[in-house]
């Protein structure tokens, strides 16, 4: 008996889809020809006649029909791949099942075939999709070809998807994760093992290739408009070109000393930035400060010794106060032997003078011409009595706090050889007393300080 022609098949088929019937049987049946002798193990090929979700029909060229059933499909994912008319191969587990078909597995031939796919995306270094399936601590469980699960570690993210704990505020990092649960992502095979039936997938390796093109376009020296991704305590990460991320370390935020990057940006900022430096792994290493003007060099180049110099006291210590102008975040220190003409008991009736926020009229007393130096020296004395109180402090220093040390004072020495020392000489309390009141000083300052 021939086997029936393929319109007729097809025809048949469609009939049974159109009105939602299981297989018939009795078509099935008609399709068989003269069965030639197989051998159980033997791999056929068939074309693909019909389908449902858990059964697959092949018709065997001058065999017969195989059914491929339940978990001999090998997986959904490969079935779904299957197209009517599609010629395919199968392993023969009976010759004769209940329905007289024979009874084949798509399993080992599917699985091999999809692992030789999965191969070659590796070697060609190949894009192809991943779909995040779940979330663990270390990364994501993805699914990809032909029903493969993988696995995409959080550290191999692009930039775009990164997880950062950029902020206390912020939930956990698996947490964050989990928004990605079904979304694709475009991955490479970093590294398989098809006999433990392990694959790594990155997509830091996708996104690099495109940032590296975008790359090439920068270069250090640029200015780029950046927008402001995460602050940390060390600085700020900035995001430009859409998908490129740098770093702007705190030192280069601003041209005035900065303590806490989140008092100058927040999330969300748009800033301009410099490129400093690209390394050989693409970090970069971002300047906001360098985009404006070194507000020092202004400065030192319209005012000298003896100007004045009007300051907000930032900060109090115990050797003097810390004033910065409001307008150039220029900042300057006006030590405590030259807050008062006469010589200040304590260090606590500083406070006494100025307090934390005080806006006050200085001179400038010493004004280093040095850029790269930006040391500023203030006096609350007119210039005449501050260079004679810094006169006589900066000689009291020399004639009682350095000394010279010879090594070994009671053998002869080689002088051609000898060793200058210089340390400072530690000061002495006179009596019990004066050693009480220089703790009770010590004392009276921390407790100023945290009322402050």
């Amino acid at each position: 008996m021939s086997i029936l022609n393929q319109t007729q098949e097809t025809n048949s088929l469609n009939n049974q889809v159109d009105h939602n019937l299981q297989p018939n049987m009795d078509d099935l049946v008609m399709k068989v020809g003269t069965l030639n002798p197989i051998v159980i193990g033997e791999t056929l090929s068939g074309k693909v006649i019909f389908m449902t979700k858990n059964q697959c029909f092949i018709e065997i060229e001058n065999i017969g029909i195989g059914a491929i059933r339940g978990r001999e499909l090998y997986n959904e994912e490969y079935l779904a791949r299957l197209k009517i008319g599609e010629v395919v191969e199968a392993i023969v587990l009976s010759l004769d099942n209940e329905m007289g078909f024979l009874e084949m597995s798509f399993k080992a031939i599917g699985r091999d075939k999809i692992w030789a796919e999965i191969v070659q995306y590796h070697e060609n270094g190949q894009i192809i999709d991943a779909k995040i399936k779940d979330v663990n601590r270390g990364g994501f469980l993805v699914g990809i070809s032909g029903g493969i699960e993988g696995f995409l570690p959080a550290s191999l993210l692009s930039a775009t998807h990164s997880i950062k704990q950029i902020s206390t505020e912020e939930k956990s990092l698996q947490n964050q994760m989990k928004k990605y649960l079904g979304q694709t992502f475009k991955v490479k095979i970093t590294n398989l093992n098809p006999e433990s039936d392990s694959v790594i997938v990155s997509e830091k390796a996708v996104s690099d290739e495109l940032i590296q093109a975008k790359l090439n376009k920068h270069k250090p020296g640029n200015i780029v408009e950046a927008k402001v991704i995460g602050v940390v305590d060390f600085g700020l990460f900035v995001r430009f070109d859409d998908d490129i991320d740098g770093l702007v370390h705190i030192s280069e935020i601003a041209w005035k000393k900065v303590e806490n990057p989140s008092s100058e940006y927040k999330i969300g900022d748009l800033v301009k930035v410099k490129i400093i430096e690209i390394d050989n792994e693409n970090r970069i290493n971002l300047s906001i400060r360098q985009t404006t003007p070194n507000p020092w060099s202004i400065f030192i180049k319209s005012n000298k010794q003896g100007d004045k110099f009007t300051g907000k006291v930032s900060k109090i210590t115990s050797y003097g106060v810390i004033v910065v102008d409001p307008k150039t975040d220029i900042q300057g220190l006006c030590h405590i032997s030259q807050l008062s003409k006469e010589p200040l008991e304590s260090p606590a009736k500083i406070y006494e003078i100025a307090k934390i926020g005080d806006i006050l009229d200085f001179i400038i007393l010493n004004l280093d011409g040095e850029e790269n130096a930006e040391k500023l020296y203030l006096s609350l004395l007119d210039l005449k009595d501050a260079q004679e109180i810094q006169g006589r402090f900066q000689n009291r220093q020399n004639k009682n706090n350095i000394e010279t040390i010879s090594q070994n004072e009671n053998h002869p020495i080689d002088t051609s050889n000898q060793i200058e020392i210089k340390v400072r000489k530690p000061r002495v309390l006179k009596n019990k007393e004066e050693k009480v009141v220089k703790t009770e000083e010590i004392e009276e300052i921390k407790k100023v300080e945290e009322n402050e």
